[in-house]
């Protein structure tokens, strides 16, 4: 095995949460809340690289590290958690809109700040992407509601095969317009083009150099 494979010429390239990427992350990996609970976390980093955890409208609370209970001054409040590989982490996560721990229902994104991390083998978004999900904006599947409309293209087999452009798909063409088709401002474009070509010009009349 040591003839063939060495270990420091590898890279990762698919990242995962509970065994799952994203979008299938938003089926298998939510964390749901009702809303005014404590949910505790128990973050383990089982790849060999960095993961900085951030949770988007909240800050949890760090209370265990790699299984030994954190004192309260050691106890940190924040968004942005740094876990190197093997590390475990315990979090204490408030849903309470209180302006800190909580800002208020929604569906808040979570994943890795790495940006390799949110990838699939180079296709964005993907990998340890997933929801933090209050449970009014679900739909009777479980599911974030309207995720059909807007992400329906992202569970495209042929999109992770990269035969199909994220715009490209009628849904994302029809909200957010199709690339490629802004026609530019030929006024703007002509004046720059005269500005350019004037300021050397006059620098040169007054003996200045160009």
């Amino acid at each position: 095995m040591g003839r063939d494979y060495n270990m420091t010429e590898s890279f990762e390239n698919y990242f995962l949460l509970n065994g799952h990427s994203f979008p299938y992350t938003l089926r298998d990996a939510l964390i749901v809340t009702n809303g005014n609970e404590a949910i505790k976390l128990r973050v383990a980093n089982a790849q060999r690289s960095q993961v900085a955890l951030h949770i988007h409208g909240h800050k949890a609370t760090i209370t265990a590290m790699d299984g030994v209970d954190l004192s309260p001054a050691q106890q940190i409040t924040r968004d942005v958690f740094d876990i190197a590989s093997a590390q475990r982490l315990d979090l204490n996560l408030l849903t309470t809109n209180d302006g800190l721990h909580s800002y208020g229902p929604g569906l808040w994104m979570f994943h890795d700040h790495v940006p390799t991390g949110t990838m699939t083998d180079g296709l964005e978004p993907g990998g340890n992407m997933a929801i933090l999900a209050y449970k009014p904006l679900l739909d009777d599947k479980g599911m974030p509601q309207h995720h059909d409309q807007m992400m329906g293209e992202l569970f495209d087999k042929d999109y992770y095969a990269k035969k199909q452009a994220f715009w490209q798909q009628t849904d994302y063409a029809a909200v957010f317009g199709d690339a490629g088709f802004i026609p530019p401002d030929m006024a703007k474009l002509i004046l720059f083009g005269i500005v350019s070509w004037i300021n050397p010009w006059a620098a040169n009349l007054d003996g200045s150099n160009i």
